[in-house]
């Protein structure tokens, strides 16, 4: 087992990044010390909550009636009309699709995002209220894309408020985050997992991976070619940062689940759990050797 602390790095996309309450718990059931925590979208709100030194799985009953009361609004999935089954499948597995169609279809490419950030003002300042990135137990980090600058832009200070808006600030779904003079969105949409400035100070970097399944479908409309695109890109670059970290757990059996899928939350939940607790059973195997390229659990 791991017994020196660790750099922990948290993404998923869309609702599996609420699974990271069940990677944290199972973090603590093994005594596993966190040193810092790089977290993006979703998996920066839990990572936040336990970085403040409180329990996680508090939180899952807020997301389920966050989700629930706002299903219409924040998804829509059924209600999405003028879409062939087709489409309707491909937007249900793929958040870039989902966001292309959206951007496009619903609000016609003219407004700057499709929500506005009073739907989940209530619940981030509920949560995180007056509380700064120094008042934090454990030191933690997230990752957007500054607009301006046209580079990735870690969230270390300020508010936590403005920082867990930027995290989820998803291009086109939400409006950018002003911070500091800078304007940003989250950097999900570009790799799911924040490890872009990673470096070997951070070590050892412990990587949780939710792995992605590209469609093989052939593209039938220039939306689906962008969406296809975007996949491909973020898949590809989140595949060469990982190579940059010493332990990567995959949890493969996060698959069953869809970026919408907020409804089985709980259950996503205790998959994370049980499948972290024994993939870290496993690493004792090779904590001897540790190395870069990772350690791929």
């Amino acid at each position: 087992m791991l017994t020196e602390p660790i750099t922990l790095v948290l993404g998923g996309m869309g609702v599996k990044g609420v699974a990271s309450i069940g990677i944290l718990e199972a973090l603590d059931s093994q005594k596993i010390k966190i040193k810092k925590i790089y977290a993006a979208g979703a998996s920066a709100l839990v990572a936040g909550y336990y970085a403040m030194g409180k329990n996680p799985e508090e939180l899952t009953d807020r997301f389920v009636n966050f989700f629930d009361s706002n299903d219409k609004l924040l998804w829509g999935l059924e209600q999405m009309s003028g879409l062939f089954q087709l489409q309707r499948r491909r937007i249900t597995d793929s958040f870039a699709y989902f966001l292309q169609q959206r951007l496009y279809c619903r609000a016609n490419a003219k407004r700057l995002s499709i929500l506005t950030w009073d739907i989940v003002k209530p619940l981030i300042y509920e949560v995180f209220s007056n509380t700064d990135f120094s008042d934090l137990k454990i030191p933690m980090a997230i990752s957007t894309i500054d607009l301006d600058a046209e580079k990735i832009f870690m969230i270390e200070s300020g508010k936590l408020t403005d920082g867990m808006k930027a995290g989820i600030a998803f291009p086109g779904l939400f409006p950018p985050v002003s911070h500091k003079s800078h304007k940003l969105v989250s950097s999900t949409i570009c790799c799911e997992l924040p490890l872009e400035t990673i470096t070997r100070i951070d070590s050892p970097v412990l990587a949780v991976d939710f792995p992605v399944i590209l469609s093989h479908e052939r593209p039938t409309d220039m939306l689906e070619i962008i969406a296809r695109t975007t996949e491909i890109r973020s898949h590809a670059i989140k595949n060469r940062l990982l190579k940059k970290v010493d332990y990567v757990i995959t949890l493969e059996r996060m698959n069953r689940f869809r970026w919408g899928s907020y409804r089985q939350i709980p259950l996503m939940i205790r998959y994370a759990r049980e499948q972290t607790k024994h993939k870290l059973s496993l690493i004792t195997k090779f904590q001897l050797t540790r190395r870069i390229p990772a350690v791929t659990l």
